[in-house]
């Protein structure tokens, strides 16, 4: 097998369970870095998984892991560590316990097992409570403790579906920075989320899945670039809108205001970047009290609106 062949590859891939379509012919290459799979609850992001895992078997098409067909062959799963969503823990066990246990599973003896447990319990911040029951532990510490098993046998291939659902901000920071950090290690992490904002703070390298199609894949940067020809708002609350509006509507890229709610004024722009970069210049010129500025349009579900053409 070379070494340039891709961690993973799905060519013309449909999964259907009767009349409902899970995964509808999708085709894409991911190696190396961190992508982020993006998509509504239903979008087919946990079929894609569960194809990639060998859970399940696509109705058409080929699924790969390092050039080869895990159903034709087992040993590409040897390179996989996973992180279901709602997998449950043996909540009796330490975390020690419960990652050495892992680390047996996949043929260590028990003081490499041990060793490796130490290792990577440390890398995601857990190394203080190994020796706490995993069923004492915060969501957010359960999290980290279902990927420190799935990194004990060091794979290449890493996938985790749902990782930062129910943590608190905290454990949040800590999750999105051990998968930078595997990233960067040159491992190829898979991480889906139906939120943007999380997704924007991992990578940008991005799949998104809409109705079980690949609907874009690439910089999230880039696609975002290519929504510059649709309008965009830009909503500011502020003490005195109407005044604010006079200061912004003369200046490019506005090209409309209005007010939307008492007390709010909605910037219209088809440039969002260069709006916010006149933004705090024009704030500071008018010396108008601005209580908050948001981005109405920046989440998925615009996003996906503009890539489906407002269907």
């Amino acid at each position: 097998m070379s070494t340039d062949t891709p961690a993973v590859i799905l060519e013309s891939v449909s999964k259907w369970y009767g009349e409902v379509i899970g995964v509808n012919d999708v085709s894409l290459a991911i190696d190396g870095g961190v992508t982020g799979v993006l998509g509504p609850n239903g979008a087919g992001k946990s079929t894609m998984f569960k194809l990639l895992l060998g859970r399940l078997r696509p109705s058409q098409g080929e699924v790969k892991l390092f050039g080869t067909d895990p159903w034709k062959s087992t040993a590409p799963f040897r390179r996989v560590g996973y992180v279901s969503e709602t997998e449950p823990l043996y909540e009796w066990m330490t975390g020690l316990d419960f990652v050495s246990t892992m680390a047996r599973l996949h043929g260590m003896t028990r003081e490499e097992a041990t060793n490796r447990a130490e290792h990577v319990l440390d890398f995601v911040g857990l190394s203080d409570v190994r020796h706490k029951e995993v069923g004492k532990y915060s969501k957010g510490m359960r999290q980290r403790v279902k990927i420190a098993h799935a990194l004990v046998h060091d794979p290449d291939l890493i996938i985790l579906d749902e990782p930062l659902h129910g943590c608190d901000p905290l454990a949040r920071t800590s999750i999105m920075s051990v998968i930078r950090e595997l990233g960067n290690r040159g491992k190829t992490v898979i991480v889906s989320s139906h939120i943007l904002e999380e997704i924007e703070r991992i990578t940008e390298q991005i799949v998104i899945l809409h109705n079980g199609r690949l609907l874009a894949l690439g910089n999230l940067h880039a696609i975002r670039g290519l929504l510059d020809k649709h309008p965009h708002r830009i909503l500011i609350e502020t003490e005195s809108p109407r005044e604010l509006a006079e200061a912004f509507i003369s200046r490019d890229p506005v090209y409309g205001v209005r007010f939307p709610n008492p007390g709010f004024l909605e910037i219209q722009t088809s440039n969002l970047s260069a709006a916010h970069s006149i933004l705090p210049q024009v704030i500071v010129d008018s010396g108008i009290r601005v209580r908050s500025v948001e981005n109405p349009d920046d989440n998925l579900d615009s996003l996906l609106g503009y890539l489906v053409g407002g269907d």
